[in-house]
């Protein structure tokens, strides 16, 4: 995990270079991986959200695909040893960009595929991306390590309500 302190600015000051450097990695991986679906999602692919700036993709693959695509991207990015790595989720940071690049591998419709459905749930509730805001307004500032924490708590909430019927629109 990260230490130090985290700190957000508003998604719109980060857009165009979020949007360039995702345009480049989305053809470059799927030249890597042809079959795989691969999404812009975290904060920076939400308008209105407060970011740390970072660019964070999902690329969605098979199970049965999930160990090739897994060793194609380790010869291709550096792993995320401070991320969890399951038979259906590994994660990738590419440093090499003008801005932090996280790549998550995810099985589709595994248990680790929920990236694309809290991005999508942020887009379509001002109620979710204000309280998702004001979350991070509280924590701009304080230690990243227990920002991740409250924030996993927050997004499971969240998407728990809307898995249980809720409609958080």
């Amino acid at each position: 995990m990260s230490s130090g302190t985290v700190t957000f600015v508003d998604e719109a000051k980060v857009r165009e270079t979020v949007l360039q450097v995702f345009d480049e990695l989305r053809s470059r991986v799927a030249a890597l991986l042809p079959d795989a679906e691969i999404e812009h999602i975290g904060s920076t692919s939400t308008p209105g959200a407060l970011t740390k700036g970072a660019l964070d993709i999902c690329v969605l693959v098979e199970q049965r695909d999930f160990p090739q695509a897994d060793r194609i991207l380790a010869e291709h990015f550096a792993r995320n040893v401070g991320s969890d790595r399951t038979d259906s989720l590994s994660s990738f940071v590419d440093d090499s960009k003008v801005i932090p690049v996280g790549v998550q591998l995810v099985v589709r419709g595994g248990r680790e595929d929920f990236f694309v459905r809290w991005r999508d749930l942020l887009r379509r509730s001002p109620q979710v991306l204000s309280a998702y805001n004001e979350l991070k307004r509280r924590w701009h500032g304080r230690p990243h390590d227990s920002y991740r924490n409250a924030k996993s708590v927050f997004i499971e909430g969240q998407l728990e309500l809307t898995r249980d019927g809720w409609d958080a629109g």
